[in-house]
């Protein structure tokens, strides 16, 4: 016996399965998402934190202009994750200075040491 099913009980199961894939989507999509939120969620190291933190005490103004920004690249697919180098990026082309902290390691022989151990 032959296990396949007939072609119109498959096609009416795969209608079904598409209303139902188009109506979880219009459900996901009518939720209301807070774009800071979602921001804050896809930063992907501490200085894209530090970036959008000082972003928020410098220029609370701009602030909600900046999420919105990048919101919008994460919404669309144009990044995944927004490291530190691309929200300064976004920042820069915005007009925007921001910069971040300086931070010098000093690295001897392998491993990070102070200054003091550096220089003897």
């Amino acid at each position: 016996m032959d296990d396949t099913l007939p072609d119109e009980l498959r096609l009416k199961m795969l209608k079904r399965l598409i209303s139902a894939q188009s109506q979880k989507k219009e459900e996901r999509d009518a939720q209301p998402v807070d774009p800071e939120r979602a921001v804050y969620s896809k930063l992907s190291d501490d200085r894209a934190l530090e970036l959008v933190e000082k972003t928020k005490q410098l220029y609370p103004r701009e602030y909600p202009a900046v999420v919105s920004v990048l919101y919008e690249m994460l919404k669309r697919g144009i990044v995944d994750k927004l490291d530190g180098l691309t929200v300064l990026a976004v920042l820069r082309r915005l007009g925007l200075d921001v910069r971040p902290e300086l931070r010098i390691k000093f690295v001897k022989q392998g491993r990070e040491v102070d200054f003091e151990d550096y220089v003897k």
